[in-house]
């Protein structure tokens, strides 16, 4: 190809003067072939790494490059979706993972190499993302996402991606998303089988709304104050799984979430799948339950005006956050409100009388850990849990990350008079967003 012409006009209509390069450059060759046309040579042309994608009618690069989005999971199906969002050029990507690297998940999973296995799935996605596109920003936050994940990320997120492999944390995802009024979409696989399910609240079905009440017993007991022992997390199966199926689910999930992200139609209140055996996919559109434990009486928190204070979950502690919570309501008997989102563990009583006073998040304390030190008794101590804190109990020393709050939470406070207040710990934003 020797080059080609392109209709290069100036204000008056007539063609414009070659551009002086400046500084001694050269400038591209190009010569005036007639009036208003310049033949430019194709060797002399620099192709832009998203041109491609540029060339679809409603993309628009700018936008994903400013855009959040966390994905929760960086297995086979996060592998995959962190994959296409960077190739894509979404700015910021929030990879959330508790797990670390094992040999069976390098069948699965595009980012990991032999010698990632024993690193942290969050860490080495991340990197790898990184890698495919220098021009996006890949932050990791290794742990459970119900004690590491704050409302204050999700809010700053245009949407929430769910690659995740049990139901417990589904819910929580889902939960968090709901009260920040983020679009979340789920993606799941079983052998060769993937399904894809989206909801925007706050209108519509919410993950939980699908639940069987096999899958809600499952969640009950996970989220119970003490959290399974671990040789009874041992025996859980393994559910067997397929890259090709999950390239299929997280293809899906990436280009729903890049419509969501450009304001275009999505498929909520769907689910969206295939069955791998015999090659038929399905669209099912979800009922939403009156009853859900999420939607039908959580608060979506969309709306409601927060305050961004200077708070930080490592630095500062509860007697701070009270500090600040009755500034802003004006009130010395304002306390903080944590019905909404979590319990903590203040001690544990044993049947003989015995009390161990602690501070844990519910949920994050094992059965092993809760045995009474002073008899024989094999049943865990009942655990005392609060969730509302006044400054009375003796914590006021305690720092937010001891009380389960994660970085850029975002909290409730309240009065006895019924008036509100959000506070986020905007002190962390640097950690995610600097």
């Amino acid at each position: 190809m020797s080059g080609f012409n392109i209709k290069v006009t100036d204000v008056r209509g007539d063609a414009p003067e070659a551009p002086d390069a400046g500084g001694g450059g050269q400038a591209p060759a190009a010569d005036e072939t007639s009036a208003g046309k310049i033949s430019i040579n194709a060797s002399d042309l620099v192709e832009d790494r998203y041109h491609r994608l540029r060339l679809i009618k409603w993309w628009d690069q700018q936008l994903l490059a400013d855009t959040t989005v966390v994905v929760a999971g960086a297995g086979a199906l996060g592998n995959e979706s962190l994959k296409n969002l960077a190739l894509l050029g979404v700015g910021r990507l929030i990879v959330c993972d508790m797990d670390g690297i094992e040999t069976s998940n390098l069948t699965r999973s595009v980012l990991f190499r032999q010698g990632d296995v024993g690193r942290q799935k969050a860490d080495v996605a991340s990197e790898r993302a990184m890698e495919i596109n220098p021009d996006v920003k890949a932050i990791p936050i290794e742990g459970d996402l119900r004690f590491s994940l704050g409302l204050g990320v999700i809010r700053r997120s245009a949407v929430v991606l769910g690659c995740l492999d049990n139901i417990a944390a589904r819910v929580y995802l889902a939960r968090h998303a709901y009260r920040m009024g983020k679009a979340s979409i789920d993606a799941g696989l079983d052998t060769v089988n993937g399904d894809v399910y989206t909801f925007t609240p706050p209108e519509g079905p919410c993950y939980e709304c699908r639940l069987k009440e096999a899958d809600r017993k499952e969640f009950r007991r996970r989220q119970s104050c003490l959290k399974m022992s671990r040789s009874e997390i041992d025996l859980g199966g393994k559910v067997p799984t397929a890259p090709t199926t999950a390239s299929i689910a997280s293809g899906l999930q990436s280009q729903i979430a890049v419509r969501a992200i450009h304001g275009l139609r999505i498929p909520t209140g769907r689910r969206l799948g295939l069955y791998g055996m015999s090659d038929v996919f399905f669209d099912i559109t979800l009922e939403k339950d009156p009853d859900c434990p999420t939607c039908g009486w959580m608060e979506c928190l969309a709306e409601r005006e927060v305050f961004e204070s200077e708070l930080s979950a490592e630095a500062n502690t509860l007697g701070d956050l009270l500090g600040v919570i009755r500034a802003q309501l004006g009130s010395e008997e304002a306390y903080l409100s944590l019905e909404d989102d979590r319990e903590v563990i203040v001690g544990l009583t044993c049947v003989c009388g015995a009390r161990r006073d602690l501070v844990a998040l519910a949920g994050d304390l094992s059965e092993d850990d809760a045995l009474c030190e002073a008899c024989e008794e094999t049943e865990p101590m009942k655990p005392d849990v609060r969730s509302q804190f006044d400054g009375s109990e003796g914590f006021n020393d305690k720092t937010l990350a001891e009380l389960g709050l994660p970085p850029l939470h975002i909290v409730k406070g309240a009065d006895p008079d019924g008036n509100e207040v959000l506070v986020e710990f905007t002190g962390d934003l640097e950690k995610f967003f600097g």
